[in-house]
């Protein structure tokens, strides 16, 4: 039925975002506050099936720049009532240098909402952060309304004077059938300057049979890395469409193509694609 639909909220957006790290995107999971049915005051997610899914992705840029590409392989684990653990790990080339990362997310659900815990850190980072952590909060509000909260800090290495940057997120999404519906606004500085503000519009369906498609687009400023060693707020937009078609019970294809302009510096075009497996 459409509340077991709804409980099985995005995942595809939360792997974008890990795998292409330039996309403005909120801290944290935004999550259905369907419940799973019965006397279990939770969405379906903590109680679906594990997956593991593994892709690429690709970027092509303008004005001359080496164009960039990745491998990515992604854990998801439900733990019922105790939460999920989500893991990410990537190897990422761009501006001709490689960097390795590893991400993870941990969520627990509350009978108001859903606490989301986010650590990451990558090995040698020419271009990545070397660590960060982020908190997030997805509420319940009446009339299938939820809000979303949330907090991140990133350290970059020596190469960047040991910079970092600090993002704060508040958010809206609503429920209506199959479709989600959300927006999210973030201020951040780097180094406790340079303030942005950047908005992210977001459009999902998700069918009777998991299967799902989402329109995502981002505008404002927030901190970006421009090449190793030089991180700065940009104006930039950017638009995303990306989806999941299960081919088999088990077995589905996640997918992506993006359109960014980052400001005077470049234009990139890029896709994502990966198969995920239950078991």
């Amino acid at each position: 039925n459409s509340l077991m639909r709804k409980g099985i909220a995005l995942l595809i957006l939360v792997i974008t975002a890990s795998v292409n790290a330039q996309v403005i995107s909120p801290t944290g999971t935004p999550l259905s506050q369907a419940p799973a049915g019965g006397m279990v005051d939770r969405p379906t997610i903590f109680d679906s099936q594990p997956y593991v899914e593994a892709g690429i992705t690709f970027d092509q840029l303008t004005n001359n720049r080496n164009n960039w590409n990745s491998q990515y392989a992604n854990l998801f684990v439900p733990l019922k009532e105790n939460g999920f653990i989500f893991a990410s790990i990537q190897n990422a080339n761009r501006f001709a240098v490689n960097d390795q990362g590893l991400n993870l997310t941990y969520a627990y659900p509350f009978s108001a909402g859903i606490l989301n815990i986010d650590v990451g850190a990558t090995v040698n980072p020419q271009f990545l952060p070397q660590a960060s952590v982020g908190l997030g909060w997805n509420g319940k509000l009446p009339e299938n309304f939820g809000y979303i909260v949330s907090a991140n800090q990133q350290k970059y290495s020596d190469f960047y004077f040991n910079a970092n940057t600090n993002a704060y997120s508040l958010g809206l999404e609503k429920y209506i059938d199959i479709y989600r519906l959300a927006y999210v606004g973030t201020a951040s500085t780097v180094n406790g300057t340079q303030p942005g503000y950047s908005s992210k519009i977001q459009l999902q369906r998700i069918d009777s049979n998991d299967n799902r498609i989402g329109l995502t687009g981002a505008f404002g400023t927030a901190p970006t890395v421009l090449s190793p060693g030089n991180l700065s707020s940009i104006q930039s937009q950017y638009i995303q469409l990306d989806g999941l078609y299960w081919i088999t019970k088990n077995v589905g294809i996640t997918s992506a193509i993006w359109f960014g302009h980052e400001g005077i510096y470049y234009d990139r075009t890029g896709f994502l694609l990966g198969i995920r497996t239950k078991f």
